[in-house]
């Protein structure tokens, strides 16, 4: 039976009526909860969703039975409708077997909507080629529920191992609670964007915080929108006050799901870190974590509380930090117990227990590195297992063993389930790098301001202090520039930094004017769009041979098809240093990089550069512990930086520098070996296990070599009347949409800007060319085209003849399709367990099943379509006989729903069970694996286990085919 549906003209919204969602129907019946002067708020319990819509235009249709119609309550009773009555604008339905009636509120919420046939009697009849897209569009949908990529396929990023892997494993969990902390240049906010993006996917996150150092949070909102299409919202001050003038009762924190804010606003505004908090959010991010300082007797510096306490309140936690154990034992274990604080409550039991591991280690260092076992490793190995001896006897030549061995000290790790590191020893694929020093003759006209005694800053950075370009014509560095383009480098793609974006105008503009060089520009004070398109001249082969980039462009932007850098000057920062070399000496370069640093000879460049080179070696390696040795040196060095000599012994400052150099070398030395001694191969194997990360690997190349999205969107262009052009590098080009020529369907496509869009399918290019659209299954476009299928009437309804000599001239058939839905939180993902997501009848006029013995694929070539004017006619002329025929079909369908639903609970439990079984075996060996983890994972499966026994069956498309002669 079809439920009723009253119109919304005239209709006064009051608390506790009942509504669907026109446009959301997998939602399940909502219910009013609240209404104001413009809008109305709507609560849909079973799929614990909440929306809210304008008054005047919201898609609902209020659910109205009549007398005679069947209704369920929230307990699943069933009851016949005897009278309908009004109680404040609330229905009231009198039952038999209740005595004082069914309010509306208590409704059953899996009511669904049979819309297709009434369209189809009503004349809105839909193009043939609409309903057969509509029918592929759910076919790759239900394909895609399950996917074991889901999540990781969308994303603008290369099919790196080690990403892919922590992606995966931290993505997949319920509340992830994790430390990210590879070392630089291997891509910790890669795999936080690619875990925030599956758990947002998959609706195991829907609301998220990333807390970040004020400089970072650009680089974070560019990040993230132009690898993984995630618009996060930037929150500062300016924003914020703008909310609160508007409304000064708004929680400012509640009006954008996605958010990145700085931490010096929360710090700095109570009252916005006390919104933050009562907002509360489902997952929090936090970046550059080793500035939360935690000391056992002071406490916590400002921000490490700040983050503790959003941690406390939090399900969800993401720590990233390039150096994990580099500022000590008791700094490490200050970052864990923000993660968990009843498991690392103890400084001292934490330190005694990380002694306690090192013979895990060594045992499994071992096994790592495929060597045989000494027979005391074995012996150590049969108590760290507490297994018996005769079970590892054969263990160096039995390689299952090994494996299992390998996999079972992993599992006992204290960290490894929380701590995710990666080195670039262990990930291998780097090319290295080298510096090439340009040392220039100090001009006669900076002899008194620099040569002696000069300002520090004015050495370093003096064209700073001329904006106009006044500097050019003096500085040595740019007739070298000019030289070098010309010469060594005239083949190359060069890439330079330099700290202000005036200095980079400067540059360009005498490069391309005077030299004639093609040079591309980037810096903070262009649009997003207009730095897309200069990294793509950059990019393409025939386009600039330079791109000048402000401090801007060592944050955020990878050029690894490039490998010649010029720093044309010197942060004062080593972190920044390596943050610009950084762009190209990374996961993805092909060649060794070549860093060019020109310097002005006895002046404050060249000894920085001497003082990098000689004592940090950051030219030539990653330097983990570049910033705290010069952090320990740094009121000494400053004064010999700027070339001051010592008034008391007359002590020659090259020499004072020189010594300063060495002593800072024999502690660098030292602290890289105590990292090296300390270095735990166990925990980094446990964040990239090879055998898992090649398949995901793997099975992410299948899925790019077997890509049939470039045929489906040729035809959904095709059908949709949107111009495109194929490019000759095989990009296409979308022309400018004109909303006067295409459907109200297609309206709302993300199809570009007014200029159109420029796509790829391609992820090498993609990566290559940040202008185009990386076009995936997981992209705004495709998601928006699914929910054509599933949340619109496009293509619901057609008609059309079917040539055939076996039936009677003028014999009508129904193909009718029913979505099978289940109403329930988008975490528990239950698409994916149900073996049938669209149920097909085929039914002739007589009544009879044909589903079994023709299929779609059969009657295809026989179709011909029929204009409208036609289908109109038909279904006017046989309208009794369809809407009979529907309704049997209809049960027809709903008669496969029990074993469908038994079918995906026992999938859906053993799956679950699976996993909780597992995780609880972990907590007997690794304290690491919390009971509220397990609590929730029980939880859910009862709940998914509830929902699957109430499927719902939505009525989804028809056709009505006419049997014609050939």
């Amino acid at each position: 039976m079809t439920t009723p549906i009253a119109s919304l003209h005239n209709t006064e919204f009051a608390v506790g009526q009942r509504y669907l969602s026109d446009t959301e129907s997998e939602l399940g019946l909502g219910v009013v909860i609240d209404v104001d002067d413009r809008c109305v708020h709507i609560l849909f319990p079973q799929s614990e969703e909440t929306r809210v819509y304008a008054k005047n235009s919201a898609p609902l249709s209020r659910v109205v039975f009549k007398v005679g119609d069947s209704i369920s309550d929230q307990q699943g009773n069933d009851y016949t409708v005897t009278a309908v009555d009004e109680v404040m604008g609330v229905l009231k339905y009198s039952v038999a077997e209740h005595e004082r009636g069914i309010m509306e509120t208590r409704l059953a919420a899996n009511i669904t909507l049979a819309k297709p046939l009434e369209r189809l009697l009503a004349g809105r009849v839909e193009r043939g080629d609409w309903y057969e897209l509509r029918q592929d569009i759910l076919r790759m949908q239900s394909a895609l529920a399950g996917h074991p990529l889901k999540g990781l396929m969308g994303a603008r990023v290369d099919i790196i191992e080690h990403q892919l892997y922590i992606a995966h494993e931290v993505g997949k969990r319920i509340a992830p609670r994790v430390l990210l902390a590879d070392e630089v240049g291997l891509g910790k906010t890669i795999e936080a964007g690619l875990i925030m993006h599956q758990q947002l996917l998959t609706g195991k996150a829907e609301r998220v915080l990333i807390l970040v150092p004020d400089s970072l949070q650009y680089q974070w909102m560019v990040e993230l929108r132009r690898r993984f299409n995630l618009n996060f919202a930037l929150f500062d001050l300016v924003r914020t006050a703008a909310i609160k003038e508007h409304d000064p009762e708004q929680n400012v924190f509640l009006t954008e799901q996605c958010i990145i804010a700085g931490m010096d606003l929360l710090l700095d505004h109570h009252d916005l870190y006390e919104q933050a908090i009562e907002a509360g959010f489902d997952l929090l991010v936090v970046d550059e974590a080793h500035h939360l300082h935690w000391d056992q007797e002071m406490g916590g510096n400002e921000k490490y509380d700040l983050v503790a306490n959003f941690a406390e309140e939090t399900p969800g936690v993401m720590l990233l930090t390039a150096t994990p154990e580099q500022l000590g034992a008791q700094s490490h274990f200050a970052r864990l117990r923000l993660l968990d604080a009843d498991r690392f409550d103890d400084l001292d039991e934490f330190i005694a227990s990380q002694d306690a591991f090192a013979e895990t280690a060594a045992v499994a260092t071992v096994l790592i590195e495929d060597k045989p076992l000494s027979t005391g490793q074995i012996t150590a190995l049969t108590h760290l297992l507490d297994i018996d001896a005769d079970e590892l006897a054969a263990i160096n030549e039995d390689d299952k063993l090994r494996t299992y061995a390998l996999n079972e000290l992993l599992d006992r790790h204290g960290t490894g389930r929380i701590l995710f590191r990666n080195t670039r020893e262990s990930v291998k694929g780097f090319y290295g790098r080298r510096s090439l020093p340009h040392p220039l003759p100090l001009p006669e006209a900076w002899q008194d301001s620099y040569q002696t005694n000069g300002k520090l800053r004015e050495q370093l950075w003096g064209e700073e202090n001329q904006p106009d370009g006044g500097w050019l014509e003096d500085d040595p560095r740019v007739p070298w520039l000019i030289d070098i383009l010309k010469g060594e480098l005239k083949h190359e793609k060069v890439l330079l930094i330099a700290r202000s974006g005036a200095t980079v105008e400067s540059l360009e503009a005498v490069l391309r004017l005077h030299a004639g060089i093609k040079t591309a520009i980037f810096t903070e004070q262009m649009a997003l769009l207009e730095r897309d398109q200069a990294a793509a001249f950059f990019a393409d082969r025939e386009g600039a041979q330079i791109l000048l980039c402000s401090e801007i462009g060592s944050e955020g932007r990878n050029f690894q098809f490039a490998n010649q850098l010029i720093l044309w000057d010197l942060p004062a920062n080593p972190d920044v240093l390596e943050q610009r070399i950084g762009r190209l000496d990374r996961i993805g370069q092909t060649k060794k990089i070549t860093l060019h640093v020109p310097y002005v000879q006895d002046t404050a460049q060249e000894r920085l550069y001497q003082w990098y080179d000689g004592a940090l070696n950051m030219f030539n390696q990653i330097s983990p512990t570049a910033q705290s040795v010069q952090e320990q040196y740094i009121q000494t060095l400053k004064p010999l930086l700027e070339g001051e000599r010592s008034a008391d012994d007359g002590a020659d400052n090259h020499a004072r520098l020189q010594e300063l150099i060495l002593e800072a070398k024999q502690l660098r030395l030292a602290l890289e070996e105590q990292l090296q001694a300390g270095r735990d191969r166990l925990l980094e194997y446990n964040s990239c296990r090879p055998r898992v990360a090649g398949r995901i690997a793997n099975a992410m190349h299948d899925f790019d070599k077997n890509n049939l999205l470039p045929q489906f969107i040729e035809r959904f262009f095709a059908s949709a009347n949107i111009d495109y052009s194929v490019q000759r590098d095989g990009s296409w080009v979308i022309s400018p949409v004109d909303s006067t020529e295409i459907s109200e369907y297609i309206e709302g496509l993300p199809l570009g800007e007014e200029n159109g869009m420029t796509l790829t399918f391609e992820r090498k290019q993609a990566l290559q060319r940040e202008d185009m659209d990386f076009i995936t299954h997981e992209h705004p476009l495709m998601r928006a085209i699914y929910e054509l299928a599933s949340n619109s009437t496009f293509g619901n309804t057609t008609v059309a003849m079917l040539k055939s000599n076996a039936m009677p001239q003028g014999m009508v058939m129904l193909e009718v399709n029913f979505r099978v839905e289940v109403i329930a939180p988008k975490v528990l993902n239950l698409p994916a367990t149900l073996s049938t997501q669209m149920i097909r009848v085929f039914i002739s006029e007589q009544g009879s099943d044909l589903s079994a013995r023709i299929s779609s694929e059969m009657i295809m070539p026989h179709i011909e379509r029929l204009d409208k004017n036609r289908a109109r006619q038909v279904v006017k002329a046989r309208s009794g006989v369809i809407e009979q025929r529907y309704y049997e079909a209809e049960e027809i369908a709903r008669a496969q729903l029990d074993e469908i639903g038994q079918q995906a609970n026992e999938r859906f439990s053993q799956q679950w069970s699976r996993e909780i079984r597992r995780l609880k075996h972990l907590q007997t060996i690794n304290p690491n694996v919390r009971p509220e983890e397990v609590e929730r994972l029980e939880q859910l499966k009862a709940q998914g286990e509830q929902a699957l026994c109430n499927l719902s069956l939505v009525p989804d498309s028809i056709r009505v085919l006419v049997s014609v002669k050939p």
